[in-house]
């Protein structure tokens, strides 16, 4: 087995590879952490638009059809989601260098994963172990 994600109780599960084992610790400063996503997201791609004298709403496009308003949002929510993506890579790779001292590339290539599709179940598996939810083992 490359890796094994094993919940100790509900706040503390532990990663165990080779010979190696990190504990996870589900703390305050930790949530807090996350819960702070969605505000960094937001808040650096407002700064982002400022520096280039745009707001959120000059993103979206406004016309005019047959008597009728629209208003196409495509071009904001893609960027918003942008902005999310890498808020959470920073975020999960922080929480990587707290508990490992590594950071997400350099263990994964430490647990020995190398293609793309056991890294990113690798990234889901650590997502679930923050967030308690299920927790299963990885692939031999």
């Amino acid at each position: 087995m490359k890796y094994e994600f094993i919940v100790i109780d509900p706040d503390t599960t532990k990663l165990k590879y080779k010979e190696k084992e990190f504990t996870i610790v589900k703390d305050i400063a930790l949530m807090n952490e996350l819960q702070s996503i969605n505000y960094t997201a937001k808040n650096n791609m407002i700064i982002d638009l400022a520096k280039k004298g745009l707001t959120p709403d000059d993103l979206i496009i406004k016309k005019v059809e047959n008597g009728k308003k629209y208003e196409d949002e495509r071009n904001i929510r893609e960027m918003e989601r942008n902005y999310l993506i890498m808020a959470s890579l920073e975020t999960f790779n922080k929480i990587c260098k707290k508990y490992t001292k590594m950071d997400m590339e350099t263990l994964m290539q430490d647990i020995g994963l190398s293609e793309q599709k056991e890294s990113e179940e690798f990234g889901i598996k650590l997502k679930e172990a923050i967030f308690g939810t299920s927790t299963p083992s990885g692939k031999e």
